[in-house]
């Protein structure tokens, strides 16, 4: 074997190593994102279940709010209906006179 072998074999063996360290390098940093990016998936599916919580709670509130509006309505119509009977007193009594 000539020096000049040799040292294209030892060339080949360095880069060999070097290729070997950058994809022992590659596979941890490769690992280290899945395992990142799971952590994440797991949080964005925490997160969308208290969103739909936080939606199913927001519907309720608005369904209670609904109800007191309508009986605000409802006094109010009680009211009017109450004035307008006294009318119809008024009218039936100065009928009857």
């Amino acid at each position: 074997m000539t020096i000049e072998q040799k040292m294209l074999i030892n060339g080949l063996n360095d880069k060999v190593r070097q290729l070997l360290l950058i994809y022992e390098r590659t596979k941890t940093e490769r690992n280290t994102l899945r395992d990142e990016l799971a952590e994440r998936n797991a949080k964005i599916d925490e997160l969308l279940m208290l969103m739909r919580e936080l939606e199913e709670k927001n519907k309720k509130l608005q369904l209670v709010d609904a109800f007191k509006a309508s009986s605000e309505d409802t006094r109010e119509a009680k009211l009017k209906i109450g004035r307008i009977v006294r009318k119809i007193d008024k009218c039936m009594a100065l009928l009857n006179n």
